[in-house]
């Protein structure tokens, strides 16, 4: 234990870096089939029962896209996407799919749970295959490093699926703060309804369920060790286990925390102090509440931001009427000295001034400022297709923004294991600089099953 320990605490050093991606990953080459400008992108879905159906549904409509084949684990929850294109070959097994048609994919579409995101990643990726990555982009911190230092590697073109950080809200806020509009920023706050699953102290399942007989389940563990199946994890709940997903913060503030992350350019955090409720080995808590504190920037104070889940609020929110914040299942708030900015789901949607009347005031005054950040008018999903054929990055490209924002909602997550106490990050350093066996939390807590893993290489 001491000797793994050891291990994992050079590796965070060392990363610090940016030498080991690079030494782990030496001799991996774009192999990427190159894509006529004026040509069709085939395109593989990998997960296409949940998230991964209106993923495909898009794409498959989409005149740019040729959809060449489907996988997914489990035939009953896969039927509906099955019923939208019959005639596509369908595979169980990813690792058999692009064994079989890697010469015809050019692109895959990853939709999985949390814990398949990076083998069945690095898998494609070493084929030379872009990929559009459901959030959060990895299970643990490590896993998001390794997949940055891939993507830099090969050159491929890569998008997580935060959709909000294609929209135009953030950038809304971003220009509002920038012009001095807001005033200075005195606090932030994010509040969501998450979980709407299972989530809380559970132990691991009694066995006592078969599994139905449309599920492969070993397919489903994929690197995960072997756990009793239970409906009350597979095909929705997997989000509240801690071997398979990443809680409230992991499936939410991919999204949410962008919002914020990417307006008003916070950088990481440089503390981090969560509270939360009773948990297990197995469970995710039931309930959070984390503080972030971010370093001072040019003339910017530090600053703080608030998360809660479990569908708790701040009391108040200055400038926001509290029957319009009771109203809010999902939303987020930055505080400035002069106005105050709303949000009103997990997206950013709907971000306004408020109360609505200042933004009505403001707009009839001309007092916006002018719209300088550039505006993406396709889907999240399309994007992505226009940046694989144009060989330009998409709007979350992995190596330079999505890994970073996926580091931050992980640090946040995992600093729930650590309730009450402030865990005190270094950026530069790449780790806790007050809790190692935080900085152990990087990577997890189980060994992969190799058989699922292109190379030993992306094993711990």
């Amino acid at each position: 234990m001491k000797k793994n320990t050891v291990k994992r605490r050079n590796f965070i050093k060392t990363t610090a870096t940016g030498t080991l991606g690079y030494m782990l990953l030496s001799g991996c080459q774009s192999v990427a089939k190159k894509v006529d400008a004026n040509s069709k992108l085939n395109v593989a879905y990998i997960g296409i029962g949940g998230r991964g159906h209106f993923l495909a549904k898009d794409l498959f409509n989409y005149e740019k896209v040729n959809s060449v084949a489907l996988c997914d684990v489990d035939d009953q929850y896969a039927s509906r996407t099955y019923r939208l294109a019959p005639k596509l070959p369908k595979f169980a097994d990813y690792r058999v799919m692009l064994d079989k048609m890697g010469k015809d994919i050019d692109a895959v579409v990853i939709a999985t749970p949390d814990h398949a995101h990076y083998p069945i990643a690095t898998w494609a990726m070493s084929m030379g295959k872009h990929i559009y990555l459901e959030k959060p982009m990895t299970r643990t911190v490590w896993e998001s490093r390794k997949l940055r230092d891939l993507a830099e590697k090969t050159g491929l073109t890569t998008q997580l699926g935060n959709q909000g950080h294609g929209a135009s809200w953030w950038k809304d806020a971003s220009e509002w703060y920038k012009s001095g509009l807001i005033g200075e920023v005195v606090e932030m706050y994010n509040w969501t309804d998450r979980p709407v699953w299972n989530q809380g102290p559970y132990q691991v399942p009694d066995g006592k369920e078969k599994v139905p007989i449309t599920l492969d389940y070993d397919l489903w563990l994929n690197v995960a060790p072997y756990t009793p199946y239970s409906s009350k994890i597979v095909p929705f709940h997997w989000r509240g286990f801690r071997n398979y997903g990443t809680g409230a913060m992991g499936d939410h503030a991919c999204h949410s925390l962008d919002w914020f992350y990417s307006a008003l350019d916070l950088g990481m955090p440089t503390k981090v102090k969560t509270i939360a409720s009773q948990y297990t080995e197995f469970g995710w808590p039931k309930h959070t509440t984390t503080e972030f504190e971010f370093a001072p920037k040019g003339n910017r104070p530090a600053i703080k931001l608030y998360w809660s889940d479990a569908s708790v609020k701040p009391k108040e929110v200055k400038r926001l009427a509290p029957d319009e914040l009771a109203k809010m299942a999902n939303g987020g708030a930055i505080v400035g000295t002069k106005e105050t900015i709303v949000c009103y789901d997990q997206f950013g949607n709907r971000t306004m001034i408020t109360p609505r009347e200042r933004m009505i005031e403001l707009k009839k005054a001309n007092a916006l400022p002018p719209k300088t950040l550039p505006r993406t008018k396709e889907s999240h999903t399309r994007n992505w297709v226009n940046a694989c054929l144009s060989g330009k990055k998409a709007d979350s490209d992995i190596a330079t923004y999505a890994s970073k924002i996926n580091e931050f909602v992980l640090l946040g997550a995992l600093s729930t294991f650590f309730s009450g106490q402030e865990l005190h990050y270094d950026d530069k350093l790449g780790k806790f600089t007050n809790c190692d066996q935080a900085n152990d939390m990087f990577f997890s807590r189980y060994k992969y099953r190799k058989e699922f893993l292109i190379s030993q290489k992306f094993d711990m």
